[in-house]
């Protein structure tokens, strides 16, 4: 049976749990029920039920705003848990009730309304988040709790990636976790590299653990399970660097997990993304994934009524039949995961109640979160302008590297948004092979080695509108002259070149190597002058040297100049 209505939108101050938004006043949204999951490393979600004698509420009103829940502890304390509200619903009304519901999430959700795509260059993880918050204003909240500097890496692309997944993947592949922490005002993210610090929940250090069926004044622990799972004994990695092109560094290590008397499962995988430089970098991250393997090895579960839980803290084990004949070490547990279930039970003469489901594993285990977000995979090659100081037209550095800005790379992101990248050759030796850069303006064909979006690589060039096919000889070009090959360079800063020619067009087969310094060339085969549109005057046939400076003709060890004899020759 109902409760009387004027009874239900009485103050809150005597409710279990309390809910405030941006409503007009206090009264207008009282919660019913939530459920919510709490996780390390993932962003929290409540659902909230709520009922209001407004049916009017304008649902964009509450869309974006924040709001706050606030669970009485047994103490007479409240645990807060702040965030926004992502949706909002009018589920129905009744006479004089209206039901809504809506979805609690964190800042940091807000991210995954934004796409972006750009680079970063010779920064590290936190430098880029950091500049990734940024463009968020005072709405992010954040403290980086690092044991040690990271490293600094020399490219890094966010492409068609929300800025939230951008952000989830730098974390994952740094060896990052987080949780966020809660109190009365706001919600903060908390980035650390290591658990060992982490602290005891603040309102309860302590939980007892005791049967259901036991009546108990504290919030306590009345399910508990352990759980064993197999998993992989030895990590081992191994690296290129093409600036280190010997030093591949392979690394591998066992875990330090006791699985009993079962086999070592080896995990082997190949890192071309310049893992590591030095052995010891190469242990630092093979240990870093072996921790995301070994949390998952023995975990435990349980249920309680315990509200002061969340994840990111740690809390002591008591009065368990099991736990308490181990040391303190072994009785105190990291919490990975709370899922939240409370209700006010408005409406019906039942008590308010508040229940959880809980996952945890030992604080001396180190803890880890595995990789669950891989870098974008690019399927196909994309086209970029060669760039460089402005002046320069070739620009290059000793490993015949260029600099390139991809046509999806937004505003002037010179120097920062282009970096040094490898031109494929036909061939490429110690001191021999190809050399044919790239010019500042010319199109290129970028690849990605192994779909790496941080991994490219120039293969070829391409013409486009601006950058024509040559006009081998300074005649005209295409379609015309279509029987033409060959190559033609141009003049550093300036209107000269250099050729190589062949014409294959049919009975007037020719080659031509020449040069606009002093209109030097070297002409063999079907002898004419330059062709244009497919035709060409014939000058005769054989071959021709000239140039309009001199010739020299040196042989260390004789010269012989012959010719067949003619019938009839005559001269004067």
């Amino acid at each position: 049976m109902l409760k009387d209505l004027t009874a239900v939108f009485a103050p809150q101050n005597r409710r279990l749990i309390k809910l405030s938004t941006v409503a007009r006043d206090e009264q207008e949204l009282l919660l019913e029920k939530f459920t919510g999951t709490e996780s390390l490393s993932e962003l929290f979600s409540f659902e909230l039920s709520m009922i209001s004698r407004d049916a009017g509420i304008e649902l964009k009103s509450q869309i974006g705003q924040p709001a706050q829940l606030a669970i009485e502890l047994a103490t007479g304390e409240a645990r807060y848990i702040n965030g926004y509200i992502s949706a909002f619903s009018l589920q129905g009304s009744d006479g004089g009730l209206a039901r809504y519901s809506a979805t609690l999430s964190p800042w940091l959700w807000m991210l995954s309304r934004r796409i972006d795509s750009r680079i970063f260059q010779e920064q590290t993880i936190e430098a880029v988040i950091r500049t990734v918050f940024e463009a968020y204003g005072a709405l992010p909240d954040f403290e980086f709790q690092l044991s040690q500097p990271l490293k600094t890496h020399s490219y890094i692309t966010q492409y068609r990636e929300s800025d939230l997944t951008f952000v989830m993947r730098l974390l994952e592949h740094e060896g990052l976790f987080f949780y966020f922490d809660h109190d009365k005002e706001k919600h903060t993210l908390i980035i650390l590299d290591h658990s060992r610090d982490l602290l005891p929940l603040p309102q309860q250090p302590k939980i007892r653990y005791h049967t259901a069926s036991v009546t108990e004044t504290a919030d306590s622990i009345t399910e508990w399970s352990s759980h064993r799972r197999l998993q992989s004994g030895r990590m081992s990695i191994q690296t290129y660097d093409y600036k280190q092109p010997r030093n591949q560094l392979p690394v591998g290590m066992p875990s330090l997990n006791e699985q009993g008397n079962v086999e070592s499962y080896e995990v082997y995988d190949f890192l071309d993304h310049y893992s590591h430089g030095t052995f010891a970098d190469g242990e630092h991250l093979v240990r870093q994934r072996l921790e995301a393997i070994e949390v998952q090895g023995k975990t435990f579960t349980g249920h309680s009524n315990c509200r002061a839980m969340y994840p990111g803290h740690t809390f002591e084990l008591t009065q368990h039949f099991d736990h308490d004949r181990g040391s303190a070490e072994d009785r105190r547990f990291l919490l990975l995961s709370v899922k939240h279930e409370g209700c006010n039970n408005y409406l019906s003469d039942e008590d308010a109640g508040y229940t959880n489901e809980f996952e945890c594993i030992r604080h001396k285990i180190p803890y880890r979160h595995p990789i669950t977000v891989p870098r974008p995979l690019i399927h196909g090659p994309h086209t970029a302008i060669v760039v460089g100081p402005q002046g320069e037209e070739v620009f290059t550095d000793e490993l015949a590297r260029i600099q390139i800005r991809f046509h999806w790379q937004r505003g002037d992101s010179l120097p920062q948004g282009t970096t040094w990248l490898r031109v494929a050759m036909p061939s490429a030796g110690s001191g021999f092979g190809h050399q044919f850069l790239p010019r500042i303006g010319q199109e290129v064909l970028v690849t990605f080695v192994a779909g790496d979006i941080d991994r490219p690589l120039v293969t070829s060039v391409v013409y486009n509108n601006h950058n024509l096919p040559p006009r081998f000889s300074k005649a005209s070009g295409l379609p015309g002259n279509r029987t033409l090959s060959g190559i033609r360079t141009q003049e550093h800063k300036g209107s000269g070149f250099n050729e190589l020619l062949f014409d294959d067009t049919p009975g007037s087969l020719r080659a031509r190597m020449g040069t606009t310094h002093q209109a030097t060339a070297l002409n063999l085969g079907k002898l004419t002058d330059p062709r244009t549109d497919g035709t060409a005057q014939p000058r005769g046939n054989g071959a021709e040297l000239r140039t309009d400076a001199a010739i020299a003709l040196r042989a260390a060890q004789g010269m012989l100049l012959t010719t067949y004899a003619r019938t009839d020759a005559k001269g004067s």
